[in-house]
């Protein structure tokens, strides 16, 4: 890391110092952090600096080039006087000190912003009746309140190919472009792929891919939010809709587990686009492609709007009269001989009464959303030893990490947000990132792109490496002075783990051992593991490895392993599992989880089977089991919102709401319960999960005590303990992260491992 990249950042994100100065902002007297922009400083005092370039979580590398922002700045000496600097100054990239007298209305100032806007617009076509951003364009609403009545440039304006490609989702209006360096300066500070750029030179300058090559980076959708003008935007968006034309809800993605705040745009009852919503803990702003553009399933024409039965082999519209008779029928002579399956897509309020209903109603623990290798005991591993099941940090806790140790993961794609924050740890905080996995991806988005050690491992090496890792922390005596726990049995169990070892089992050098190992004694150290190492034959091992190593540096809180899907820890905390009821109380009717329902369902001892927005046909690890277990059981229903492969051979399919189309809360990977909110209804013969499982119960002789997500969300607040004092009032906008009771276990334990080899030698090859 370069000194000059890591001061020219830190200074553009965060004050040098915490020191307060006093400056006067028309007038205004007001103490603010010395360093902090001019532009910030007058928002403290409610006054408005008008800019483009400008962008709070972007570096100053290439801003202050729109000259929006300029502003009178004088300074008073040590005699009392006040000297006013000759020249107006950019209020984006001057720092506040001590006794600055700053204006920002004066005639020449506002002579300046009118030249300006009438310098910007020269080029600018005036096309706003046609353009995607007009309604919504700080181009324009600068010009209507800063800029001149009328332009005294009368030639022809240039002229470039309208409608650019630029990737699969972002289209490029050259002649809109007024060279504001959002985008270049997103790339490079945030998304890191350092994609476009400004091409050529002076009144031919253009911003552009290098050898005009596509724009694949993952996260392309938040330049279209950065452009101040119409000159990036979305190709699925493109002449849709006007903004006065649109209706907006708050939402979370549904893509993954990191829980998005995300705002929904739509008009007549279709879903128009997706743009992000601030959250300081989560997203902070942005958004990754799938979440931007992976919600047209919401509106898809093919989805399911009515009940479908399969009579004879052929699919049947029925009506949800008709659907809950041959549901309840069946199940009441099922009995207890059923399972449920899924929930990991479904909202908190959707799970507990799905479980609610199982097993108060129906009589079963046969309850499961895992669709992984691993699905032992809920509260084994990581719980028992740690204290938590998942996350240990918060997202935005990794941002203070010292060290980041992301061990088998392709973060850009698994948790998007969780890679942002990481990478802003180590560009503008200077953390330092390690990066283990079995290969080593080509995207320039990847964590071994800025990762200091970078150890690319023969699959299913990772026991060896860890153990080579822990060899280098007892041999270097690297480990924090206040560890007072009994290590002999652990530092036996890895002294025949030398770096040379470990190099001749992973093939990972010695030497990137030996630097990767002395790197880990830098502490605060959050480890993320994977999709890798949660689908690893041996997790168990790796994960009391992993937990090894962060007990011995003093990092037990600090591990990590994220969900998948938008709402695994909610299924998880609302009981969607054979052995934890809501609130991972043990069990008091245990039941089988997804593999022995599996198993169980394809031996045809199992009568009827709920799959609850799963396509495990697809999603399940062994594809072949989930199909015979489908195939082989006498009635299947899958609740789901297409028909999907899974639904394809089940008996019965219920159509459910979108993320869009109800009212509910998830729970992301951190823990943090945030609410969805309904936007409209697609058909209204589509209903929310919980709302099929209420009608259900209640035809079954249960409770139906259920009218509304906010009653279920009232329930599990007072049953399950950590999601108590939840209400909607509560969570507001950025959501409520829960916390472990003080009584959970601690962490003050070493577990030797023994290493177990990769199956195939030519595996280890």
């Amino acid at each position: 890391m370069s000194d000059n990249r890591l001061t020219q950042t830190e200074q553009s994100l965060n004050p040098p110092s915490e020191k307060l100065v006093k400056v006067k902002i028309n007038g205004t007297q007001v103490e603010v952090p010395s360093g902090e922009n001019i532009i910030e400083a007058a928002k403290r005092v409610g006054v408005e600096v008008p800019y483009f370039c400008y962008h709070p979580r972007l570096s100053k590398g290439d801003a202050a080039n729109c000259r929006m922002c300029l502003v009178e700045v004088a300074t008073t000496a040590p005699d009392g006087t006040v000297r006013k600097m000759p020249k107006p100054q950019t209020a984006c990239t001057m720092p506040a000190a001590e006794g600055m007298v700053i204006e920002t209305e004066t005639p020449a100032i506002v002579k300046d912003r009118k030249g300006v806007l009438e310098f910007l617009l020269i080029n600018h076509p005036l096309d706003c009746p046609v353009c995607d951003r007009g309604g919504e364009c700080p181009l324009q609403n600068n010009t209507l309140f800063y800029g001149p009545p009328t332009t005294r440039y009368i030639e022809e304006k240039r002229h470039y190919p309208k409608a650019y490609p630029l990737s699969e989702f972002v289209v490029f209006d050259r002649e809109r472009c007024i060279h504001c360096a959002r985008c270049t300066r997103f790339t490079e500070d945030i998304s890191g792929d350092t994609q476009l750029g400004f091409l050529k030179r002076g009144a031919d300058m253009e911003v552009g891919t290098f050898a005009q090559t596509e724009f694949t980076s993952k996260f392309s959708g938040n330049v279209i939010e950065l452009c101040p003008v119409g000159a990036l935007l979305s190709r699925t968006y493109r002449f849709k809709a006007r903004p006065w034309d649109l209706l907006t809800q708050r939402s979370i993605c549904s893509q993954c587990s990191n829980g998005c705040n995300t705002k929904l745009d739509y008009r007549v009852n279709r879903l128009q686009r997706v743009n992000a919503r601030l959250n300081e803990d989560v997203n902070e702003e942005w958004t990754c492609d799938k979440g931007k553009f992976g919600h047209e399933y919401v509106s898809s024409p093919e989805r399911l709007q009515t009940p479908m039965h399969k009579r004879d082999g052929t699919w049947v519209p029925v009506d949800w009269t008709e659907a809950y008779r041959i549901l309840v029928g069946r199940l009441k002579t099922a009995g207890n001989s059923v399972a449920g399956i899924g929930g990991a897509k479904a909202t908190n309020e959707d799970n507990f009464a799905f479980q609610k209903l199982f097993r108060q109603v129906l009589g079963t623990g046969n309850l499961d959303h895992r669709m992984g290798r691993y699905q032992g005991p809920t509260n084994n591993l990581l719980f028992d030893r740690m204290g938590y099941h998942s996350m240990g940090n918060g997202i935005a806790d990794l941002e203070k990490m010292q060290t980041v140790f992301v061990l088998g993961a392709d973060l850009q794609d698994e948790q998007p947000i969780l890679f942002l924050r990481i990478r802003k740890a180590w560009r503008f905080k200077g953390a330092t990132v390690l990066y283990a996995g079995d290969h080593r991806t080509t995207d320039t988005t990847n964590v071994s792109d800025f990762a200091t050690a970078n150890m690319i491992y023969r699959p299913g090496t990772e026991l060896a490496l860890l153990h080579g890792l822990l060899n280098v922390l007892f041999t270097e005596n690297l480990l924090p002075d206040n560890i007072a726990l009994d290590m002999t049995a652990l530092k036996s169990n890895v002294a025949q783990w030398t770096p040379e070892k470990t190099e001749a089992e992973t093939g990972v050098l010695a030497a990137e051992v030996i630097a990767a190992g002395r790197l880990l004694q830098h502490s605060p150290t959050a480890i993320i593991a994977g999709g890798t190492i949660t689908e690893h034959p041996y997790y168990p091992e790796i994960v009391a490895a992993l937990g090894n190593i962060a007990v011995l540096t003093g990092n037990a809180g600090n591990l990590n392993f994220p969900g998948t899907n938008v709402n695994s820890q909610g299924a998880s905390d609302m009981g969607i599992l054979p052995d934890c009821e809501p609130g991972y109380m043990p069990a008091s009717l245990p039941g089988l989880n997804t593999h022995a329902i599996l198993q169980k369902a394809d031996q045809r001892l199992l009568q009827a089977m709920w799959i609850v927005g799963a396509d495990i046909v697809n999603e399940y690890h062994d594809a072949a089991l989930a199909r015979r277990a489908i195939e082989n059981c006498p009635f299947v229903v899958v609740s789901d919102m297409f028909m999907t492969d899974t639904a394809q051979l089940a008996d019965l399919v219920l159509p459910t709401a979108s993320v869009a189309e109800k009212d509910g809360t998830y729970t992301n990977c951190e823990r943090r319960v945030q609410r969805i909110y309904r936007a409209f209804d697609l058909s209204a013969d589509i209903k929310p999960d919980w709302l099929i499982f209420t009608e259900v119960a209640a035809q079954m002789g249960g409770e139906a005590n259920y009218f509304s997500a906010r009653d279920i969300l009232q329930d599990i607040a007072a049953k399950v303990p950590m999601y108590a004092g939840i209400t909607p009032k509560t969570l507001g906008e950025a959501g409520v992260r829960w916390s472990y009771p003080v009584t959970s276990p601690t962490a003050a334990k070493l577990v030797p491992v023994t290493y177990i080899a990769p199956k195939h030698e030519a595996v280890r090859a």
